[in-house]
């Protein structure tokens, strides 16, 4: 090296900028920026007794699946246009509440010191993160449900674009409890799969969400895969398949009140 030339002096790295701390009064803005852009800030936030998020995730979470229930029931359109958003809030909120006792207990069991209160904030921000996920979901499901009738596809869109919301709020669940201490991944999974199975099912309790039938909820217990396969080739006009005559019984002594053809519709019950 030439022993006048003056060596480079490397440029000083610079530190990364300071994560600007959330606000102090959690409005419904900061709290639907924190769920998506600062997640880590907003567990350690939820620690704090007097933050106030969990009604108004709850009413994220309300809001949301709401109006997603409204595109699913622009389906079929008549009562769903009410019934559905109804009964698919009920049914993913009551599927949080049922679920909650058994999220602490694996909680706790994966190393997590988290409070109840602050285990309930961060459930209630999980729905409502979902619910946003949905709503991205609405305007490509609203186009479908004006333009085709079929109840396989509409049915596989609807199921799958909650899938892949709730595996979004299950990962924020999963920050959560690792925040807090939790080191063991086991116990968190088997209550994923327990969540999702049960709110699969709930959308077959509460049915029908898509179709049309004369009860607003069915007295039929089904498994929520059969009900799939039952339904999955079917249209929105569908008729009811024609029951084959009993051995020895006539057309004339046939019981009216057991026919298919008292106006219900089993096979549209989505």
């Amino acid at each position: 090296m030439d022993p006048l030339e003056i060596p480079a002096v490397p440029p000083a790295v610079q530190p990364p900028p300071l994560e600007a701390p959330l606000p102090e009064n959690l409005d419904f803005k900061s709290l639907f920026e924190a769920l998506l852009r600062r997640p880590h800030l907003l567990v350690a936030r939820l620690a704090d007794d007097k933050h106030g998020a969990t009604p108004r995730f709850a009413i994220m979470a309300a809001v949301s699946f709401l109006l997603f229930g409204l595109v699913l029931g622009c389906f079929a359109k008549n009562e769903q246009l009410w019934a559905a958003p109804v009964k698919i809030t009920v049914g993913l909120l009551f599927s949080g509440m049922i679920c909650f006792p058994s999220l602490y207990i694996f909680s706790t069991l994966a190393g997590a010191r988290v409070s109840i209160s602050q285990l309930a904030a961060c459930l209630a921000g999980a729905l409502a993160l979902a619910g946003l996920l949905l709503l991205g979901f609405a305007p490509a499901i609203w186009i479908f449900a004006e333009s085709t009738d079929s109840l396989g596809f509409m049915g596989t869109l609807g199921i799958g674009a909650w899938i892949i919301a709730v595996l979004f709020a299950l990962r924020f669940l999963k920050s959560v409890v690792s925040a807090t201490g939790g080191s063991q991944k086991g116990p968190l999974v088997i209550w994923s799969v327990v969540f999702l199975l049960v709110t699969l099912q709930m959308t077959t309790t509460l049915r029908p969400i898509l179709g049309i039938s004369p009860d607003i909820l069915t007295q039929e217990k089904k498994f929520f895969l059969q009900h799939w396969s039952d339904t999955f080739g079917l249209t929105l006009n569908s008729k009811p398949a024609a029951t084959p005559p009993t051995t020895g019984t006539t057309p004339e002594t046939t019981d009216p009140a057991s026919s298919t053809h008292s106006g219900r519709n089993p096979f549209n019950d989505r």
